[in-house]
């Protein structure tokens, strides 16, 4: 399977950057490879979150009579 990239600029912080060239270097990978799945793991976590979210609000409506 190929993936399409798009390049884009980021500014990030030099502590960071130390983090993620360390943390590349450590699984003897590329940074972006190591980036793109720390994102994908944090957008998953981050729609998990939200899903919880909604579903408290949706009890929250149904205890207060709303719906």
């Amino acid at each position: 399977m190929q993936r399409d990239y798009h390049q884009t600029t980021l500014r990030l912080p030099a502590s960071l950057i130390a983090q993620l060239k360390s943390q590349a270097t450590l699984e003897r990978r590329s940074m972006t490879s190591l980036i793109c799945d720390l994102c994908e793991l944090g957008l998953k976590s981050r729609e998990a979150s939200n899903e919880e979210r909604l579903e408290d609000f949706k009890k929250l409506i149904r205890s207060a009579g709303y719906v």
